[in-house]
């Protein structure tokens, strides 16, 4: 389904018109509910919606932003520490765990570079490892990456398909589903409008749909590189 079928789908639906239901209006909440289904689409087949990307480390640089389409999960990060060697695995360790000051000759003295710790505040990765230097794609992050936002909805493009190597389409299998809910999201602000029984059968519908799509497996990681530069300091994720 391309968007401006999801569109004409959605105005069949609620019988509603351009007037009463604005395209700027149903674009936001198609993206909305877009976001809902790609969290349950996440808990059924949990590789689905992998993203990998690669990262500068910088001199003595420990904090470095989240890219801003995750969705709820880090899979994995990995770290290189000198441009000629190996990725090293880092560990999730919660920051509770650590009882001294987040100072740069302690955090040295407390963790190595063969096993390094990560914890995440301010929407940001912390390390928590050796001395750091720059490393050109030293940081190599595996995480779940919300579905590309709509940016309209016309075009001839299927929406399951991915609109750049490293952003993700929406299945093909959920887009009805994504104009029923929006159609519900739209009628459930009406005061005067009721649900079908098809609407009503959404939630139903949604697990069998779930269960179905969690049998197969034919996700790839996506993998990228990203322009250096963060709000957080000289690199980082920039999305």
């Amino acid at each position: 389904m391309t968007g401006t079928q999801l569109s004409a789908l959605i105005y069949r639906k609620t019988k509603a018109t351009t007037t009463t239901y604005t395209a700027a209006n149903m674009l936001m909440d198609v993206n909305l509910m877009k976001d809902e289904i790609a969290s349950r689409i996440q808990q059924s087949r949990p590789t689905v919606w992998h993203m990998s990307t690669l990262c500068d480390l910088a001199d003595d640089q420990r904090e470095y932003s989240l890219p801003s389409d995750m969705l709820n999960n880090i899979v994995s990060l990995e770290l290189k520490f000198t441009a000629t060697g190996d990725f090293v695995k880092a560990t999730h360790f919660a920051r509770r765990h650590y009882s001294d000051a987040l100072q740069e000759t302690k955090i040295v003295n407390d963790f190595d570079n063969l096993e390094p710790r990560y914890f995440i505040r301010r929407q940001a990765l912390y390390i928590l490892s050796g001395t750091i230097i720059t490393v050109v794609e030293g940081l190599k992050l595996v995480y779940d990456a919300f579905p590309a936002d709509l940016a309209n909805l016309t075009g001839i493009v299927d929406l399951s398909i991915d609109p750049s190597t490293t952003t993700h389409g929406f299945p093909r299998e959920f887009h009805e589903l994504l104009a029923r809910r929006v159609s519900i999201e739209y009628k459930s602000n009406q005061p005067d409008m009721k649900l079908n029984d098809k609407e009503l059968g959404y939630d139903n519908d949604l697990d069998k749909a779930l269960d179905d799509f969690s049998t197969l497996d034919l996700s790839q990681a996506t993998f990228g590189s990203v322009p250096s530069g963060s709000t957080r300091g000289d690199n980082g994720f920039n999305y």
